[in-house]
């Protein structure tokens, strides 16, 4: 037997049917919101002097900066000699990384 499963996205704001899924940020928080072609082009016109008035900022992120393997091996000889207990290998902990710079 077969099946047919049919999804039917709704507007969040007025519960019409045919809505699309939109994202956007605001101070620092990502939202997804689903609204009918109506309801996104009023989102737009409210939004649309901020937009204008707004500068474009690049969506990635800053690399982490990473330590070394030799890096690591001083943090390990540095903790072993001050009463930390750590694993020969492995994530060095947040706490004991921060009392080595502050060393």
């Amino acid at each position: 037997m077969a099946q047919k499963q049919l999804v039917v996205t709704t507007d969040d704001l007025d519960g019409s049917e045919g809505a699309r899924t939109y994202r956007f940020s605001w101070q620092s928080t990502s939202y997804e919101i689903d609204l009918s072609d109506t309801n996104r082009d009023g989102l737009l016109r409210a939004l649309e002097p901020y937009i204008n008035a707004a500068r474009r900022t690049s969506s990635r992120t800053a690399p982490v900066a990473r330590r070394s393997q030799s890096d690591a091996a001083a943090v390990r000889a540095w903790a072993a000699a001050n009463g930390f207990a750590l694993k020969g290998r492995g994530r060095i902990p947040a706490e004991v990384q921060a009392a080595y710079d502050k060393r």
